[in-house]
């Protein structure tokens, strides 16, 4: 449970199944199951998403 003082959001998200398949896969492989192995790898995930995107105008 995150705690009302955490500096983290809990999200739910939707995507493809063979999307999401493979990023576990991915995720599971290279975290190793570690505690929060799929919040590391969503992180990541979305940092990169971020820097690639980061000059971007959306409008």
């Amino acid at each position: 449970m995150v705690s009302k003082e955490s500096d983290e959001k809990r999200v739910t998200i939707v995507i493809n199944k063979n999307l999401d398949y493979k990023f576990r896969k991915m995720a599971s492989q290279k975290f190793k199951f570690e505690p929060r192995w799929y919040s590391k790898a969503m992180e990541e995930a979305v940092n990169l998403w971020i820097e690639d995107n980061i000059g971007e105008d959306f409008e």
